[in-house]
């Protein structure tokens, strides 16, 4: 593990967590569109919330879009959009959102079973991939930790992509799910909450202070 771990807080449902999360260190900023999730907002509770966030980079997140819908996320200024999806997915439809928003734009977040690995056919389809826990019903959120030697035999399998650690991470964790995996890029979401869609800024304090502790033992430099 070397250099610095990108962090992605997610799940941003007001400006006082956006604005906590970025002052301590966040790189992105996640913003859930699946009126499902309970961390949940609509484009005009979106639109109506981007003058009070900080400036730093932000990702919408969507599942199973059509083209018009995502092209519609798009059109806010997301720096990224992160696709969640079945893994049974025809690759055709997945080209169709790599089409709408870009390559270098789309995040894929593909719902792996147990035994199922990213298909060939996707890597070339987005430069990001962001491997969650499974859940046979739900699209991420779960807070339960995730399958660490997958996302490991993937990272090391395609180190052209950039990949995402996603699922349970907490302060508790994130120092051994980092060193276990070499991530380099890692997303959090209810295990930095003191309730669904509201920050904890102790956690994240928690959370980030592991992280560089982490790092600090595998690269001094850092």
């Amino acid at each position: 593990m070397n250099g610095r771990i990108s962090l992605k807080t997610c799940g941003i449902t007001r400006a006082d967590d956006a604005a906590a999360a970025v002052g301590l260190g966040a790189d992105w900023l996640g913003f859930i569109f699946y009126p499902p999730s309970p961390r949940n907002l609509s484009r005009e509770q979106y639109t109506a919330l981007l003058p009070k966030l900080p400036a730093t980079k932000k990702v919408a997140v969507c599942v199973e879009p059509s083209p018009a819908e995502l092209a519609g996320l798009a059109a806010l200024g997301f720096d990224a959009l992160q696709v969640h999806f079945p893994h049974t997915t025809p690759a055709h439809v997945i080209g169709a959102w790599a089409e709408t928003v870009g390559i270098n734009r789309l995040w894929l977040a593909p719902r792996l079973p147990p035994g199922q690995d990213v298909k060939p056919e996707w890597l070339p389809l987005a430069d990001t991939f962001l491997l969650d826990t499974f859940h046979p019903d739900k699209f991420g959120g779960t807070g339960e930790t995730g399958d660490w030697p997958k996302f490991t035999r993937h990272r090391e399998a395609h180190p052209g992509k950039t990949w995402i650690l996603s699922g349970g991470l907490n302060p508790e964790n994130i120092a051994a799910a980092v060193t276990a995996t070499g991530a380099k890029f890692i997303d959090v979401n209810s295990g930095v909450e003191q309730a669904p869609g509201i920050k904890s800024p102790a956690k994240l304090q928690a959370l980030v202070l592991a992280l560089h502790n982490a790092a600090k033992h595998e690269n001094p430099r850092y």
